[in-house]
């Protein structure tokens, strides 16, 4: 289902703000997201975000221990 803004027709991009991103229109309350609706997409958002950066370091860890990275950065010699 997409949401449109009641002015201009086009799809709201973003049910957090008040107003359209497009023409400027207030969006109406129901069109939007509550405030407990954004509080868990942040929630999950971070949760998913933190799922990433332990798996990019489990990552790193194994290039590490298979001996294919020092640790040094030789970016800097270059």
């Amino acid at each position: 289902m997409s949401y449109h803004c009641p002015i201009c027709q086009r799809v709201l991009y973003n049910r957090r703000l008040s107003q359209c991103g497009f023409c400027g229109a207030d969006i109406p309350e129901n069109l939007r997201f509550t405030p407990e609706v954004i509080a868990t997409l942040d929630r999950e958002t971070a949760e998913l975000e933190e799922q990433r950066k332990q798996r990019e370091r489990e990552a790193e860890e194994a290039r590490r221990a298979e001996g294919g990275d020092t640790g040094v950065d030789f970016s800097a010699f270059t």
